[in-house]
């Protein structure tokens, strides 16, 4: 099983406290968040690690050579040159080649989570798997959930009711090999109609709008927090202190 991280990002709210590093690459806990994704990815079993770069690459690259893992050491990169001006749907779509039709998690970049996240998300049914905490008081921001009678996705987006929303996507999916073609070709499909904003997330929609059969991976009481400004940040250190 291969994991992709998309690591292109900036991420501007974080900019005040990153020094001008890529996101991936801010510390938590002095580690930065790159360096416990893959941890977690070794530890849930995951042999091969994807990295898609983009702001800093170099700087990225030259860090994930200097961490002393085995899974790091083997790690694939492929570069996103259009990350200042497309949606984070071209990240995952520059990975299509190196994927090369193979079963494969997906992990965004800002995420730190614990050990238990990526063990549910593999052991749920397939082939489309989403990570998703199961909770009431969802607000805008939030990426929601809706799910059928059977826990069968319908919907996935942010504009929902959260009142209909099962929970919040967290970053972490599973795209297993008879659906990797139509994920590769439903992200080249945004370009075609002119939604180069957008993100992943809309490619999975559209899919199951179109009937591919994505699961709910429920991963309530999980450790997981994504990081997009200091406060997040500072949550994070409170987190990894509590471990």
């Amino acid at each position: 099983m291969k994991a992709i991280i998309l690591a292109a990002g900036m991420g501007k709210r974080l900019e005040a406290v990153s020094g001008g590093l890529p996101k991936c690459m801010v510390p938590v806990g002095n580690r930065p968040l790159v360096d416990r994704l893959i941890e977690r990815s070794a530890q849930a079993g995951i042999d091969e690690v994807i990295i898609v770069t983009g702001y800093c690459a170099e700087a990225l690259r030259d860090h994930v050579a200097k961490i002393d893992h085995p899974l790091a050491k083997k790690a694939v990169f492929v570069h996103n040159d259009r990350f200042s001006d497309m949606g984070n749907f071209y990240s995952l779509l520059v990975a299509e080649e190196a994927v090369a039709g193979s079963a494969f998690v997906k992990l965004d970049g800002d995420l730190l989570m614990d050990e238990t996240v990526l063990p549910k998300v593999l052991a749920c049914a397939g082939p489309g798997v989403l990570a998703v905490d199961c909770r009431d008081g969802m607000g805008e921001e939030e990426m929601k959930v809706r799910v059928d009678a059977d826990g069968k996705i319908l919907e996935l987006n942010k504009r929902m009711e959260p009142s209909v929303a099962v929970g919040e996507y967290i970053g972490v999916d599973r795209v297993d090999a008879e659906l990797c073609k139509p994920v590769f070709d439903m992200l080249r499909e945004l370009i075609e109609i002119g939604e180069t904003d957008e993100y992943y997330e809309r490619a999975y929609e559209r899919l199951i709008q179109n009937g591919a059969p994505y699961e709910v991976a429920d991963v309530t009481g999980c450790q997981w927090t994504e990081i997009d400004d200091a406060a997040d940040l500072e949550n994070a250190n409170r987190m990894v202190a509590d471990q």
